[in-house]
């Protein structure tokens, strides 16, 4: 009877010792998925200031974007010599792709495209009745 006892005494710790360690280990995995959430969640590839280069007509044209994506909006300002300061209008980043309008105060809006390659933007913008090539480097 008493080995009995101590046999089920016995029996009954180790499921307690491994009811705990299951515990344990999905409390971790539970801590883990959130961290991946949470990376996710604030994965940002294009907020800041970025040196752009506009090719028009076999000469480039210098400007400067500030991007604030939140959610898939894209908002911000851009400014060139050439055009003066801006504000993007309509601005989406979806499925890896950059999509926005920038207004202007003394030139016509152009309408940029583009994507992040190798840690750059590329695209094209069509303003004044043409279609040509851009790309930004971060700050």
């Amino acid at each position: 009877m008493r080995l009995r006892i101590t046999s089920t005494l016995a029996v009954v710790a180790m499921l307690l010792v491994a009811v705990t360690a299951c515990s344990a280990v999905a409390r971790h995995h539970e801590q883990l998925a959130s961290q991946l959430v949470t990376v996710a969640d604030t994965d940002d590839p294009i907020s800041g200031e970025w040196n752009v280069s506009f090719f028009v007509h076999g000469q480039t044209t210098p400007a400067t974007f500030n991007l604030k994506l939140e959610g898939n909006k894209i908002s911000g300002t851009a400014f060139s010599e050439h055009t003066g300061p801006g504000t993007i209008r309509d601005g989406s980043w979806e499925k890896g792709k950059l999509n926005f309008t920038l207004d202007f105060k003394n030139h016509q809006s152009i309408v940029i495209t583009g994507s992040l390659q190798e840690a750059k933007l590329v695209g094209e913008f069509t303003t004044e009745g043409f279609t040509a090539n851009w790309e930004a480097q971060r700050k």
